[in-house]
């Protein structure tokens, strides 16, 4: 019951937590900041000597900082885009990600449970009825499928979470890693494992940037309001 509790808040901090969404811009941005040799917009920042690129988003006009994507399913930059999460239906960024750290491992920790469990319950009834594996798949077909699904998500749940604990103790996202972003550079936020895993899980939640009531106004009504009239 309190491992049910916990993986069901972790799941709700993940998905209605703002993940790190960036406010677009109603204003473009300098033509100096283009670069014309490849039409490109860019900016150029230093972070601990290692020099990184910002990217100009077109869509939400803005520079966009270290760390963040446009992630195309949300249509919005998530500052420190981790990845989209097509389980949660949710960014794993900035301000959810340690959440998401906390609800793969209460699910695996809960996965389990409910296979030792299971497989204990099958081993009960087996010596109870004196039938073999095969009768008990006639008998019980219930409690063998749990047993098989827990099987697999705790695979599942278990390469997760050494993957994203790995990603932590180096300071890096898995869009990062997917992209191989510092294989020929040094990683500027890598401060070492203790450093690494007391800024991702409990250095303090920046507030959110974006005003969720405020009054929202349709794309049309923007764009009128930015053409003359006349």
């Amino acid at each position: 019951m309190i491992l049910s509790l916990q993986v069901i808040v972790n799941l709700i901090l993940v998905t209605a937590i703002d993940p790190g969404i960036i406010p677009r811009s109603t204003q473009q941005s300098s033509v100096e900041d283009t670069d014309s040799s490849n039409g490109s917009r860019r900016k150029k920042v230093t972070i601990n000597g290692v020099q990184l690129k910002l990217k100009y988003c077109r869509i939400c006009r803005i520079f966009r900082p270290p760390r963040s994507c446009h992630c195309a399913i949300c249509d919005n930059c998530v500052e420190k885009f981790d990845h989209h999460c097509p389980w949660v239906g949710q960014c794993i960024a900035l301000r959810n990600y340690r959440f998401y750290l906390a609800f793969l491992i209460t699910a695996l920790v809960f996965f389990i449970y409910i296979f030792a469990f299971s497989c204990w319950r099958i081993h009960q009834r087996m010596l109870e009825s004196g039938t073999g594996l095969f009768g008990m798949l006639r008998n019980c077909p219930e409690t063998l499928a749990l047993t098989l699904f827990s099987f697999a998500a705790i695979w599942f749940l278990g390469g997760l979470a050494i993957f994203h604990s790995s990603l932590t103790a180096i300071n890096q996202t898995a869009y990062e890693n997917f992209r191989n972003r510092y294989e020929g550079s040094p990683n500027p936020y890598d401060k070492g494992i203790i450093s690494n895993i007391t800024e991702v899980l409990f250095s303090p939640l920046p507030p959110s940037r974006v005003d969720f009531r405020a009054e929202a106004l349709p794309r049309w009504n923007v764009e009128d309001e930015k053409l003359p009239l006349g």
